[in-house]
């Protein structure tokens, strides 16, 4: 039971006869990375934004690439630090998209409560991270574009949504 093997009941059909830990639903995957790809692009616009405020559209990646590695920002932006810091709000958001997937498949009836609580969510994660490293993070981005952030991603998710289902 270790690897998946599909037998063929029809020429049309597989028949899952053992499984690697457990079946991965295809339409819940493709779903829920859908849903998370509208905030993902979102958030990035809004960063490339505040970057661009700030003489420089890749510094708040960079920030963030740099405080993961455990470095300090630098003024050259290294290629490989912006596309971490690229790579992991893009995750993070995506992961945002899961979550969100998932509790409407628990509960369709709460669309909008789910979005709002995973953007509050986003913005307390994100409050957290800012003070852990006050003085990276908190000097990019101020409370007001954390805010804005949570609130673009609590947006975004049932219209991502809409759009993934609408590819089914």
């Amino acid at each position: 039971m270790i690897f998946a093997i599909c037998a063929r009941a029809s020429p049309l059909e597989h028949v899952l006869t053992t499984a690697f830990l457990c079946a991965v639903q295809r339409e819940r995957a493709v779903t829920a990375i859908t849903t998370g790809a509208i905030p993902a692009a979102a958030t990035t616009g809004m960063l490339v934004g505040f970057g661009i405020r700030l003489g420089v559209p890749s510094r708040v990646f960079d920030v963030i690439g740099a405080t993961v590695l455990g470095t300090s920002a630098s003024r050259e932006y290294a290629p490989s630090v912006v596309l971490l810091g690229v790579a992991l709000q893009l995750i993070a958001v995506l992961l945002c998209g899961v979550a969100y997937s998932w509790l409407v498949g628990e509960a369709p009836k709460h669309r909008a409560a789910w979005a709002l609580a995973i953007g509050a969510a986003s913005v307390a994660t994100m409050f957290l991270f800012a003070r852990a490293f006050a003085g990276t993070i908190a000097l990019v981005l101020t409370p007001g574009n954390i805010i804005a952030i949570g609130a673009v991603i609590a947006f975004t998710l049932p219209i991502g949504m809409r759009f993934a289902l609408s590819r089914l």
